[in-house]
């Protein structure tokens, strides 16, 4: 256990961020959060089961922001924000992206803390829809800055600013050795919200990635991806908790694996400088996907997207990444199949649509 660790995590109010700073209370660490100035009283509020477990402090540049006062004493960071797809203009957010994790990634090496995790994501190294069998940590989408701007698809903007903002963090990395970077590569983390994420509104945008299985609530509900490609989100977060405590590698080649993560116990820092683990363990065709919330929530039939049953292609045999390697360097242990992560997304959205409904409010 832990002996008390202070962790800085940027973007808490998020999905995922919310899980992280639920699971690092629970591994014994002390969490420093950062979000925008204007929603620091509300995200406090949200984390006050926490007590004096969780600061929350307010940062509203991270590409330009002094960072100082928020690294003061901490023993780790763990990067999770990050701007949302199309939310905006394709240049504000490849620099908030790119120039917001190396300035706060320079900034924790200048104050000689040693732990670096960036959250990343698995469409950094293929396209959704790629027919590749096998994805590895050598894979990257092809992109630049100039062909991003070029482009007029918001997903793309959006891959191409994790591609940008990864290979920034890791160049940097591999010229300071002395900072252990490791980056986590997730697919689209979806399950139930955790107990300090709050709602502002009936908004769409504010569910993250929980909007796939929400469309498959609505009988005309269209997932924007043609498989299930899902991880659970309390298993991102536990990864990245883990990775403060999983070993470095002791090679001296640039690691991808299926998972990511760094050492606190490690008496020497990572001679890799970064290390890159991919994970995608579920894979499942949105027909499984409604005919078993209908087996297992058979109120909610009528509800059930029809175009899941039709018009999307049935899963591949396995995955295209392999998780073990991952697993085990994490030591994670089981992960939550597909179908819990599903069914315990599905109740959640279902609690707070009801929470809603008293106000009078609908998703929108």
């Amino acid at each position: 256990m832990p002996s008390r660790k202070l962790i800085l995590v940027t973007g808490i109010n998020g999905f995922l961020g919310s899980h992280i700073v639920d699971q690092l209370v629970k591994a014994g660490y002390r969490v420093r959060g950062t979000v925008r100035s204007a929603k620091v009283a509300s995200v406090r509020d949200n984390n006050a089961m926490y007590g004096s477990d969780v600061e929350v402090i307010g940062v509203d540049d991270l590409a330009h922001g002094d960072f100082t006062e928020a690294l003061r004493d901490v023993d780790g960071v763990i990067h999770a924000a990050a701007p949302l797809i199309g939310r905006e203009s394709p240049e504000s957010a490849l620099t908030a992206s790119i120039e917001g994790a190396l300035n706060i990634l320079r900034q924790t090496e200048k104050a000689g803390i040693k732990r670096f995790v960036l959250v990343s994501s698995i469409l950094t190294v293929k396209l959704i829809g790629d027919p590749a069998p096998v994805w590895t940590e050598d894979d990257w989408v092809d992109t630049s800055r100039e062909k991003a701007l070029a482009s007029n698809d918001p997903t793309f903007v959006y891959v191409s600013q994790k591609v940008l903002a990864e290979k920034a963090v890791g160049d940097f990395a591999d010229k300071h050795p002395k900072i252990d970077v490791t980056t986590v590569n997730p697919p689209f983390f979806v399950g139930p919200f955790a107990p300090n994420f709050r709602f502002t509104d009936a908004l769409l945008s504010q569910m993250s990635t929980n909007v796939l299985p929400y469309s498959l609530l609505s009988p005309d509900g269209r997932p924007f991806s043609p498989l299930m490609l899902t991880i659970d989100v309390r298993d991102v977060a536990r990864a990245t908790v883990h990775a403060l405590t999983s070993p470095p590698s002791n090679s001296s080649r640039r690691k991808r694996f299926s998972s990511s993560l760094l050492s606190f116990l490690s008496p020497s820092p990572s001679k890799v400088g970064r290390k890159r683990l991919l994970f995608l363990p579920q894979v499942a065709s949105w027909k499984d996907a409604v005919e078993y919330i209908a087996e297992k929530r058979p109120a909610l039939r009528d509800r059930l997207s029809q175009p899941a049953r039709t018009d999307f292609p049935p899963a591949p045999p396995k995955g295209p990444v392999d998780n073990t390697r991952a697993v085990e360097v994490l030591k994670l242990g089981k992960l939550n199949d597909w179908k819990t992560t599903l069914i315990d997304a599905v109740d959640s959205i279902l609690e707070v649509e009801k929470q809603f409904a008293q106000e009078g409010k609908t998703f929108h």
